[in-house]
């Protein structure tokens, strides 16, 4: 997982809204109907619907709006291009994390907007974003870090300027604003809603600098603290930018008692009680963390091409020779296949993220929070955290509207491969089996939400995303699809990268234009609902999915009287049909046997949970849906349902209460012969075919 926030490249706005007799009006309605106005008179002058989920949230958590932002940019004729910005307040007082939450929490409001005059209304047409025609190209940072005090920030920024309406940046909240100039001179801005606005000269290169200070998170100084990339700490564009990823080299001061990582490839010295550590993007990316730890024992070593660098207090679960042992492993097996995308890897105890374990990346560093029990889990999950989270290197720097299908459909491919690699193919099976169970649980994803309709860092890219890759790796075979994410990767950071860039990679490697293979899994609502019947001996292949017509180059397991035989079809339509007299009767049909794709399962099992608990009340099976009470017989309780093929694991809620973690994992390790284990794994198989509404998650 990546800690971060993604946002739009654009979005399209319908006109069915109420407008304003001047560009001006238009602005002070919309802030007036932000700061003050029910949610459904907000929609009425703002028809973004993500954006209007703002002012949503906002309403049902009695958060405090603020206006902020409120300029008319730029006009021509019956068009305008505004600033509107705002704050929503979550009442915890400023500091740095506070000031980041609300950069985040308005970054689908704050912006730069189109206008439009129609019948003599002036409307909103879409959002512009911030980095259209505008590039950070390098980024040079000096902060003095004061555990529980104020931090100083000099930033000195190399921009492209295109656009002829200034330059937008996004900053947190919370910043205070000493002084700005650009190329020497001072110049015009203005700063409110996690948005500052400078008005720049339009150049092929000009050099903002920027002093500023943010007050600290807390009011006490700790022995450890950390200014998060979600932290919105330096100026940025947007999450998936692509040109705001930039050469960064950063100077970083702090008390010679802490220690210090800037997530990138660094050195340090100490001088008269301060330790002064200097970091170097080596090459360009974005956001960049800075964490620290009085009590880390910081080590260095090599890992062959890589540089390996741990940041751990001496009570972490895990020792720095077994990180080393498994991010070496990784860095042979991927490396060999896609090439390698970084000479540095950190890997960060970061006490300020409680209670969990290697679950985020941060430029070059893998981070784990301060309750790390787990590197892998071949029982429970299986999963491979810890391998999921070094993965990322390898595409940390996608960008643009499917930038997180690509970071972390991605890194949850590679997290499977490496599941391969280490405990064994029927492993890596069983994994794929449960994220395509997870896909479909609690009916979250299908015929709600696509990839490109989802920038954010939703579960769907983890899901979907990844058997993308899964089902491109299947089709194109280990060396056209290594050849064609190699070539992706090598990119990776030094432009735009994102989906039409793999498509290409992809299609340069196999020879054929490979749009319409992918395409329909980034833009359809459903995944492929395939069927197949045998009718006078003719084999006939449906896909009846609701929106997009998929390209599925399919194998089809008939079982007749004497033998099981297979057939291809490429089915590229909504039905294709195969001539299979010569087999004889066929009873069975299964379409993708080896389970290749993300298919709507059809086929299952009848299943009876059970356990034995003389003493409890009432007792509630859960999956990844709603609890479901269980009948009670005696001493034991069952819940029987038809689960589509899969991978399941479940809990047992006893009087209303869940097995703890510790308990729920030892259960499942213990396997399902324990009729008093709370939890366990349940293997389905595709013993019968399933009537939809009979099939439950």
């Amino acid at each position: 997982m990546l800690l971060i926030l993604v946002s739009t490249a654009m979005l399209s706005i319908d006109s069915a809204t109420v407008g304003a007799p001047t560009p001006d009006s238009l602005v002070r309605l919309v802030l007036n109907r932000f700061a003050t106005a029910s949610a459904e008179a907000f929609d009425s002058v703002y028809p973004d619907p993500v954006g209007r989920t703002v002012v949503q949230r906002a309403v049902e958590g009695h958060s405090p709006r603020e206006p902020g932002l409120g300029r008319v940019l730029a006009t021509d004729g019956d068009r305008a291009v505004l600033l509107i910005t705002g704050t929503v307040h979550d009442g915890t007082g400023h500091g740095l994390s506070t000031g980041g939450d609300e950069t985040n929490t308005v970054r689908r409001f704050s912006g730069l907007y189109e206008a439009r005059r129609v019948d003599g209304q002036w409307r909103l047409t879409r959002q512009i974003p911030f980095d259209t025609l505008n590039v950070i190209r390098t980024q040079a940072m000096h902060v003095d870090i004061v555990p529980g005090s104020t931090t100083h920030f000099v930033d000195t920024l190399g921009v492209s300027v295109g656009n002829p309406y200034g330059l937008a940046l996004r900053l947190n909240n919370a910043a205070r604003i000493a002084r700005l100039t650009v190329d020497g001179r001072d110049v015009e801005h203005a700063f409110a809603g996690g948005v500052l606005w400078i008005r720049a000269p339009h150049r092929a290169l000009s050099h903002f600098v920027l002093s500023y200070t943010i007050p600290s998170a807390s009011d006490s100084v700790r022995a450890y603290g950390a200014l998060h990339n979600t932290d919105a700490w330096h100026p940025f564009f947007n999450y998936d930018s692509g040109n705001d990823l930039a050469l960064l080299s950063i100077t970083a001061t702090i008390p010679a008692e802490y220690y210090l990582t800037t997530t990138v490839p660094q050195t340090e010295t100490v001088e008269h009680g301060t330790r002064i550590v200097h970091g170097s993007s080596g090459h360009p990316q974005f956001l960049l963390a800075l964490i620290y730890d009085r009590d880390w024992r910081p080590i260095e070593t090599s890992l062959g091409q890589v540089q390996f660098q741990t940041f751990l207090t001496p009570t972490f679960a895990f020792s720095r020779d077994t990180l080393a042992a498994i991010a070496r492993r990784e860095f042979a097996y991927l490396g060999k296949r896609f090439g390698m995308p970084t000479h540095y890897q950190a890997d960060v105890e970061d006490r300020e993220l409680h209670g969990s374990g290697f679950a985020v990346r941060m430029n070059d560093a893998a981070v784990s929070g301060d309750h790390a029990i787990l590197l892998d889990d071949p029982n429970l999950g299986p999963s491979y955290a810890y391998a999921h989270e070094i993965s990322h290197a390898w595409t940390m720097n996608a960008s643009g509207p499917a930038a997180n299908f690509l970071r972390e459909g991605w890194a949850t491919y590679a997290e499977a491969s490496m599941l391969g690699q280490t405990y064994g193919p029927d492993l890596e099976r069983a994994f794929w089996e449960r994220t395509a169970t997870g896909y479909f649980a609690g009916k979250r994803f299908e015929g709600k939400q696509s990839i490109l309709g989802n920038p954010d860092n939703g579960r769907i890219h983890y899901t979907k995303g990844s058997w993308i890759l899964h089902s491109l790796n299947a089709v194109l075979g280990d060396s056209v699809f290594d050849r064609g994410m190699r070539e992706y990767i090598a990119r990776c950071g030094l432009g735009p990268d994102g989906y039409p860039e793999l498509i290409a990679a992809m299609s340069h490697a196999t020879g054929h234009d490979m749009a319409p293979f992918i395409m329909p899994w980034l833009t359809g609502q459903y995944v492929p609902d395939v069927d197949a019947t045998v009718d006078n001996g003719r084999l006939i292949v449906t896909q009846t999915q609701p929106d997009v017509v998929f390209d599925l180059p399919l194998e089809v397991e008939l079982t007749t009287t004497g033998s099981v035989e297979r057939r291809t079809v490429h089915l590229t339509t909504r039905a294709d049909t195969t001539d299979v007299s010569e087999l004889g009767a066929i009873s069975k049909v299964r379409v993708d046997p080896d389970h290749r794709f993300l298919l709507r399962p059809h086929w299952g099992e009848t299943v009876t949970f059970a356990l034995v608990a003389p003493q409890a009340k009432t007792v509630e099976l859960t999956m990844s849906q709603a609890p479901m009470p269980a009948t009670r017989v005696g001493d034991r309780w069952t819940v029987t349902r038809a689960l589509p093929e899969g991978r399941y694991v479940y809990l047992w809620r006893v009087d209303g209460t869940p097995p703890s973690d510790s308990a729920a994992l030892a259960a499942v390790k213990a396997g399902a012969a324990d009729s008093t284990a709370r939890a366990g794994v349940r293997t389905v198989r595709p013993l019968e075919r399933l009537e939809s509404a009979d099939a439950q998650y």
